[in-house]
């Protein structure tokens, strides 16, 4: 599968990321197993949070996880309102965990759960980016090259939803075309420090 790695201008490129983070946890809600879609033990731990209260906060989660995926179901033909929506669902379910815990508790969820929505793997993407010591010019090509990955891969949607092997397929075509690109964009040596980050981060991990 090819992928078109451009934008028209700088102005278009804003609006792509202003909307990803929406997009890709869509994705995320109708297509993974619920145990895969918001590590929610992992921000457990690192909320240290008390025993007597893992239960009100999984029954708090577990309860808008479902509103998330029957929003998305109910409005599959209109992606603005179900997006609407899930902003709504997320404002309420912090809301509610926000009485539940601590204000410390609930700055670490905030922060956790943010990235979570937006995606771990794109964040984690974002971190390499970080460590690869990239020129102005670089980092607006690798970021590039990033988003469009996302977004290809979230209008491929209706394709896969409820595939998982077919979206296997779609994610391994998409992203050796954003290696390729990436390798394009970087020197031999920040290449071979990608490949070391790409393996040590574990993407396209969690998507199996």
């Amino acid at each position: 599968m090819a992928l078109c790695f451009c934008v028209s201008n700088q102005k278009d490129m804003r609006k792509i990321k202003n909307v990803m983070v929406a997009l890709v946890c869509v994705l995320m809600l109708a297509c993974g197993k619920k145990e895969e879609r918001f590590n929610y033990t992992m921000i457990k731990e690192k909320m240290q949070l008390e025993q007597e209260k893992v239960d009100a906060f999984d029954e708090i989660t577990d309860r808008y996880m479902k509103k998330a995926h029957d929003n998305f179901n109910e409005n599959k033909g209109n992606r603005e309102v179900a997006l609407q929506n899930l902003q709504r669902i997320f404002a309420d379910q912090d809301e509610e965990i926000a009485k539940l815990v601590s204000e410390q508790q609930f700055d670490i969820y905030a922060a956790e759960i943010s990235i979570e929505r937006e995606g771990r793997e794109k964040y984690n993407m974002m971190l390499i980016e970080k460590n690869l010591a990239l020129d102005s010019i670089q980092t607006v090509k690798f970021q590039t090259a990033n988003t469009a990955f996302y977004t290809a891969l979230f209008n491929e949607h209706d394709n896969y939803h409820g595939k998982p092997d077919v979206y296997r397929q779609y994610y391994d075509e998409l992203n050796k075309s954003r290696e390729t690109a990436i390798q394009n964009i970087l020197s031999e040596a920040q290449f071979k420090h990608y490949q070391e980050l790409y393996n040590e981060y574990k993407i396209g991990k969690s998507e199996h």
